[in-house]
């Protein structure tokens, strides 16, 4: 068997890993990076395509261009389930062509060192004595099995998990995920009848009717191109995602014309792994449960992930000790610029998906929430118990009470669960009690909203 060493491995060359190598590129490291796609599909993945503007600014990436941008973004239109009642979400971000922005991010760090094979899939973990060492891979192109040593190996292999799921169980990263924290999702991309009207736009219709769990998005591309889909919660028994999206199809997108593109993906929405880090290994982007649990977007978190990685990583290179202390780094880093906020909108996603079209329907009119709250719980994973007090006065004696006083539950419990996590471990040996404390609070939330 062909024997190659690397310091660097990263499986998988979508938006984590192709952000991983391009902020790890120039740097004097050699660098691999494998995908299992062909060159000209590498990043092509079912989504919604939406990346705030803020995200490129904080990790100093740069912005789409070119056949890259398809439709510059100013904001959402959130949608009831009846329709009647619309909010609007300001802020300035991208639809892109994903897979055009990715081989250029590629294509980048390739021209400062980093090496890239396509067709390449890695077909087992090099494990010593609970160390990660590397993986064996195989290259379609040439027919070759290659054992590839790295001090450092990326599992940025996606909702496949593909790498660290060969793992034992008893090593953290090697966390499973639930079906129920996962939506099932379809989109087409089309091509419409006539001009979108605002296009600068998204657009997201909640019903538990017509996407239990989950929610319809009618994303323009364009003036005339629409990506248009939906996820619905997995592990509930609700039936076929395509089922679904052929029965309420005209409801949400009546302008549709002619397909240009059809595909599924299994979406995690859910907290990130415990912890994001072994020895010798790091986990970034849907492998490491990084998507957003409320709208499901996770090209903006995996580019998170996929800085922070390369931040630790050079860290350790440089002091010479790959352990996952010496990586413990990449768990501070993204807990701080997205982990914390995702737990929290864990919380507040599994009280969504409790809720009835009709109870949506009256908290959206009678503006339980208001649009500049809906603001901060997307951008701070903050529900301001205010917010619910405010709305408990104004309504006190009217409908429903007993969603204004679960509002406030869940208003409190994601307040508990930042803090906790804003005190996440500074070592690995704490990480056991600390994990006891964020399960003690899951169910004891849980069991609140049974309430």
């Amino acid at each position: 068997m062909k024997e190659s060493s690397y310091d660097v491995l990263i499986v998988g060359g979508g938006f984590s890993g192709a952000t991983t190598a391009w902020h790890l590129a120039g740097r004097g490291y050699r660098v691999l990076l494998i995908d299992s796609k062909p060159w000209n599909r590498i990043g092509d993945k079912p989504c919604g395509d939406a990346v705030s503007k803020d995200h490129f600014d904080d990790l100093k990436m740069p912005y789409p261009q070119g056949e890259e941008l398809e439709q510059k973004v100013a904001g959402i239109r959130l949608y009831s389930p009846d329709m009647k009642t619309v909010w609007t979400v300001k802020g300035e971000g991208f639809e892109l062509n994903a897979p055009a922005y990715n081989q250029r991010i590629l294509k980048e760090a390739q021209s400062k060192g980093v090496e890239i094979m396509d067709l390449t899939t890695a077909s087992s973990p090099l494990l010593e004595n609970g160390v990660m060492k590397g993986a064996v891979i195989f290259n379609r192109r040439t027919n070759e099995t290659i054992k590839i040593n790295a001090k450092i190996t990326v599992d940025a292999t996606g909702n496949a998990r593909s790498l660290r799921m060969k793992l034992p169980p008893e090593i953290p990263v090697a966390e499973d995920l639930d079906d129920r924290d996962a939506d099932v999702a379809y989109r087409e991309e089309a091509i419409t009848v006539q001009d979108i009207e605002e296009p600068e736009y998204l657009r997201i219709f909640v019903s538990q009717k017509a996407a239990p769990g989950g929610y319809w998005w009618y994303f323009p591309k364009g003036e005339r191109k629409v990506n248009v889909g939906l996820g619905i919660q997995g592990g509930m028994g609700y039936g076929s995602v395509h089922e679904y999206y052929r029965k309420y199809l005209k409801v949400y997108a009546p302008d549709i014309k002619e397909v240009v593109v059809r595909g599924g993906a299994l979406v995690p929405t859910r907290r990130p792994l415990t912890s994001l880090v072994w020895d010798g290994m790091v986990v970034v982007g849907d492998s490491a449960f990084t998507v957003n649990p409320v709208h499901g977007g996770g090209k903006g978190s995996a580019m998170i992930s996929g800085f922070c990685a390369a931040k630790a990583i050079t860290n350790a290179l440089e002091a010479g000790s790959y352990d996952k202390q010496s990586l413990w780094e990449m768990n501070l880093c993204y807990i701080d610029k997205y982990g914390q906020k995702q737990a929290s909108l864990e919380l507040f996603r599994k009280f969504l998906q409790r809720l009835p079209d009709e109870d949506i329907d009256f908290g959206m009119r009678k503006g339980l929430i208001k649009e500049e709250d809906l603001m901060e719980v997307s951008v701070k994973g903050s529900l301001k118990l205010s917010v619910a007090e405010k709305a408990g006065r104004l309504l006190s004696g009217l409908a429903r009470p007993s969603l204004l006083i679960k509002l406030k539950t869940v208003a409190s419990y994601m307040a508990k669960v930042k803090e906790l996590y804003n005190n996440y471990p500074l070592t690995y040996s704490e990480l056991p009690r600390w994990k006891d404390s964020l399960y003690e609070m899951y169910a004891q939330f849980d069991a609140a909203l049974d309430q």
